[in-house]
């Protein structure tokens, strides 16, 4: 499957509420001129006919909370599947596609992560969150007792957004917080970790950071802002870091070299160029960074046992 793009679109808020409920909501409290940084609507208000079939790279955070029915998306070109007693959370910058929805019921939340740190002043506070980090699971079954608790929440953020009061903006804010933080304590139990990882280490911090930078610097790779990625070099340069030192710190906090993680998102941007864009596989290779499209087939062939042009014909078979 081929959308014939140049380069993938990013949406924001205003227009995923838009193109998924097929009309402005009525429900808002923010100001005409103001772009919109927060929406909850339940699931059983989304259009079937939502045009967001095609992919978009997402600027916002989502929350899924699925009550009874599923949803079929595709995630980072990872199909997932959402049921009833589960919630998702997906992060900005991430390719996501709308598949098919079956009697849904539950919640959607989207908010930016603007809009929280108008409550908690603290551009790090996601990277306290262990199952938003790469790698982390962020779909969670919930028992009895924790799917009570989840929907308590969202019935009260989902009634301070469509009937607004006095101080209704800060009191949603908390209620997102209360989320965020209540899905780190399940993500904590159902993985059996003893206590919440801090970023007490520099090289945890430094990790960390490393980690965000690349996922804006792929983000606007993917929307077309910028030509080609930074190097391990450079990326320390933006850090203010020796090269060697950033190498070292990303392996003793995550367990992999900084090249490897590199190399994840450089064949995973390829491979959403190749499915869902007309560029050819000379103007893909150099927007990754390659230096000629033999190293960029020879880089795509490594990990996948298939040339680049073999994988977008496999794909649209």
């Amino acid at each position: 499957m081929t959308t014939l793009l140049k380069n993938i679109p990013s949406l924001d808020i205003d227009r995923f509420v838009q193109n998924l409920m097929n009309a402005p909501n009525r429900h808002t409290i923010t100001h005409r001129n103001q772009k919109m940084q927060f929406h909850i609507c339940r699931l059983s208000e989304i259009d079937d006919a939502s045009p967001l079939d095609k992919p978009h790279i997402y600027d916002f955070f989502t929350i899924y909370f699925v009550e009874a029915g599923s949803l079929a998306k595709i995630n980072q070109l990872e199909s997932l599947q959402l049921n009833a007693k589960e919630v998702f959370f997906s992060k900005p910058g991430e390719i996501k596609t709308w598949q098919k929805m079956k009697g849904l019921k539950g919640y959607l939340l989207s908010f930016t992560i603007d809009y929280l740190l108008m409550l908690i002043n603290d551009k790090n506070i996601i990277n306290s969150f262990d199952y938003l980090m790469p790698d982390s699971q962020r779909k969670f079954a919930l028992d009895e007792a924790n799917f009570a608790y989840y929907q308590n929440v969202f019935n009260e953020l989902g009634k301070e957004y469509a009937e607004p009061k006095l101080q209704s903006t800060e009191l949603i804010r908390f209620w997102i917080f209360v989320l965020l933080i209540k899905t780190n304590r399940l993500h904590q139990e159902q993985h059996q970790l003893v206590k919440p990882k801090k970023l007490t280490r520099s090289s945890d911090v430094i990790c960390a950071k490393f980690l965000k930078l690349l996922d804006e610097t792929f983000t606007d790779l993917a929307k077309g802002t910028i030509m080609k990625p930074p190097r391990i070099k450079e990326f320390a340069e933006l850090l203010n870091v020796n090269p060697t030192y950033l190498g070292e710190c990303v392996r003793k906090s995550s367990g992999k070299s900084a090249k490897s993680i590199i190399n994840r998102k450089t064949l995973l941007l390829a491979k959403c160029q190749l499915l869902h864009t007309q560029n050819n596989i000379s103007e893909i290779a150099y927007q990754l960074g390659f230096e000629s499209p033999g190293y960029f087939i020879r880089f795509f062939k490594k990990f996948e046992e298939l040339t680049p042009l073999e994988f977008r014909k496999s794909m649209s078979a």
